[in-house]
């Protein structure tokens, strides 16, 4: 019995990665490009503040459980962006940026805003802003989800 539990503890721990990434922030989205390009899969965006209570809600209740519920059929990246975050980043294509202008580029009013793009850093669907309740959040999310996957077919 130990040694089934050992085994499936080993592979939860070595698939858990290359299935699921933390909703990490970045300053390179070339790396993020690279990762989506070698896994054929959209990258989800979610556009935050700090001080979004929302964010933290969408974050709790819909992405964290998302990224437990992936699958090989459906690897997906899920990157945070602080929109209050100065500075310069890499760009998609590995040039420098602004932060300022990644948000501009998606037209970033309000948090939590989430987008799905292909490798480059283009929309695949409309993006989701705002945040009223899980299930509707969901149902929206999982349209998206399946339209972005099948444009990138």
């Amino acid at each position: 019995m130990f040694k089934q539990y050992l085994v499936l503890l080993l592979v939860s721990l070595l698939a858990g990665p290359a299935l699921a990434d933390p909703p990490s922030t970045t300053d390179d989205w070339e790396d993020v490009s690279q990762t989506a390009r070698q896994r054929h899969t959209p990258i989800l965006v979610v556009f935050s503040a700090e001080t979004c209570s929302y964010c933290e809600k969408l974050k709790r209740e819909v992405i964290d459980p998302l990224e437990k519920r992936q699958t090989a059929d459906m690897p997906l990246l899920i990157r945070e962006f602080d929109i209050n975050t100065g500075g310069k980043l890499t760009d998609f294509n590995g040039e420098p940026i602004r932060s300022r202008q990644f948000k501009r580029r998606y037209h970033i009013f309000a948090t939590p805003t989430l987008l799905i793009v292909d490798p480059d850093g283009n929309l695949l669907s409309d993006p989701i802003v705002g945040y009223n309740s899980a299930a509707e959040y969901r149902e929206l999310l999982h349209a998206s989800l399946a339209t972005s996957f099948e444009s990138l077919k």
